[in-house]
């Protein structure tokens, strides 16, 4: 009976958690993080939860964030680098480290996962002027990375 105990308490506090983290644009560490231990079906639905829990400012629905924290969104998430460069920069998650090709709604959580990170990400629009054609370069290519952030004024 003593070992029925011990073995039930053992799974007991062998519970799911996982580290919900914010990172921005201007540092590579996390400027918001939370141990999770509920459970949860999608990404959407557990960061939607988290962000209401802690009271941190943002714009978002079921499908993805807009803005967190006051960054900047629409046109002043922009970076205009010549006629025909720009970047894009907007809100991407990643889990484990692998940033998913699925809105946040559509990743179901296995209960295995450690870590969810919020990132400000970007895409760069290349245009041809001579041909008229465009493309978009990368996809939630970490806004951090970029030799100093784009949006200065708000980081320290």
């Amino acid at each position: 009976m003593k070992y029925l105990v011990v073995l039930i308490t053992l799974i007991s506090t062998n519970i799911f958690a996982l580290n919900f983290e914010v990172v921005d644009s201007c540092s590579k560490e996390a400027v918001f993080s939370s141990v999770v231990t509920d459970s949860y079906a999608t990404v959407g639905e557990l960061s939607l939860d988290v962000l209401e829990k802690n009271s941190i400012q943002n714009l978002s629905s079921q499908f993805g964030i807009s803005q967190l924290m006051n960054s900047p969104i629409g046109l002043d998430a922009m970076e205009v680098l010549s006629d025909t460069i720009m970047r894009s920069h907007g809100w991407c998650y990643s889990v484990d480290g692998e940033v998913p090709e699925l809105l946040m709604n559509e990743f179901e959580l296995t209960g295995e996962e450690k870590v969810i990170t919020w990132f400000m990400g970007y895409s760069t629009y290349v245009g041809n002027m001579q041909t008229g054609e465009a493309t978009w370069e990368g996809q939630c290519i970490p806004s951090n990375s970029l030799p100093q952030s784009p949006f200065p004024e708000l980081c320290d």
